[in-house]
């Protein structure tokens, strides 16, 4: 059996169309929800259980992806291919396998950067190839269609943050 190709993969997620950046969201909750409880606790929410607070960050996931138009974090439309795409071993998937990333890095800001307003959901080569321990702001002088797509998700965010919703989230995942 040959080893899948990264050109592959993409072409699978760009068949898969809306549901190759939803299926985890869909359908692997759990996962998100326990990488983010870890995320969470370590930003001061210490009596986070995933039996009492499930709800509440299911919602937070979901509203830290609706900031982001259901798309990873350095989701560019007008390519051909996708621009991000899975770590080697999950290319046979024909969805993206979501992680955590930090928009203010955890290398140059390790007390501040697990907290709930700092985190989004990234595909591994947005978090590992082009993040890569950079804080978000360092990010924008590659300009273009990059700088454009930080810049509208941060004023999503920013939205987000400012809502009631929003803080009423945070204020019930604190009990």
């Amino acid at each position: 059996m040959s080893k899948k190709k990264l050109v592959d993969h993409r072409k699978a997620l760009a068949d898969a169309g809306d549901e190759a950046y939803t299926y985890e969201i869909k359908h692997n909750m759990a996962k998100l929800r326990r990488t983010l409880a870890w995320h969470l606790t370590k930003a001061g929410f210490r009596h986070l259980t995933s039996k009492k607070h499930q709800e509440t960050m299911e919602k937070v996931i979901r509203l830290l992806f609706a900031a982001q138009d259901g798309r990873p974090m350095f989701h560019v439309e007008g390519t051909q291919l996708p621009l991000c795409w899975n770590v080697p071993q999950d290319w046979d998937k024909n969805y993206i396998r979501y992680e955590w990333g930090h928009l203010l890095s955890r290398n140059q800001n390790p007390d501040s950067s697990h907290a709930a307003e700092n985190l989004a959901l990234y595909s591994a080569r947005c978090n590992r190839h082009i993040q890569t321990s950079m804080d978000i702001q360092e990010l924008m002088i590659y300009g273009g269609i990059l700088a454009g797509r930080i810049s509208h998700v941060l004023t999503n965010r920013r939205s987000l943050f400012a809502s009631d919703e929003w803080k009423g989230c945070l204020a019930a995942l604190r009990t």
